[in-house]
């Protein structure tokens, strides 16, 4: 186990670290500042977070750490496994994100095509099903009502 002599040999070993699993793939945020935190518990770092806060400040000023890129790419990728935005959402939040973030990636106009397109995509792979059983599938799945009425006629929507 390495021994840090001053603080900057700390954030300099913390700004590698980061560095070396940023090149390995994206991680938001939150997770990122969880893993920073677990290296400086790893070598008994007192009060690490004013130095892992500048550490991802920097990096998210120089454009590596991007919770909103990040953010779109990921509901794009829920959208194509069939996930509406109110599981989505659950799911960034379960990924520490802040909620300025989760909405306005989901009120995008690009976001409200993709999600009809996705309605459309998983009604396409069930066309026998009826289509009262289809709505309920896609409510379960987490869509709202705006974007399966899109789809479907208002008539299969009314009570």
């Amino acid at each position: 186990m390495q021994e840090f002599s001053r603080k900057s040999d700390f954030r300099q070993s913390l700004v590698s670290y980061a560095a070396k699993i940023l090149v390995a793939r994206p991680y938001f945020r939150a997770k990122l500042r969880d893993k920073l935190f677990l290296r400086a518990e790893k070598f008994n770092f007192l009060d690490p977070s004013g130095v892992i806060d500048s550490i991802l400040d920097d990096l998210s000023k120089s454009g590596y750490l991007n919770d909103k890129y990040l953010a779109e790419a990921f509901v794009r990728r829920q959208l194509s496994k069939g996930y509406g935005p109110k599981i989505i959402s659950l799911k960034l939040k379960f990924l520490g994100l802040d909620r300025e973030i989760i909405s306005e990636v989901l009120k995008s106009q690009a976001y409200e095509e993709l999600e009809v397109d996705s309605i459309s995509r998983y009604c396409r792979k069930y066309p026998r099903v009826d289509p009262r059983k289809l709505i309920s599938k896609l409510y379960q799945r987490g869509y709202n009502s705006q974007a399966i009425k899109k789809v479907f006629d208002s008539d299969w929507l009314e009570d």
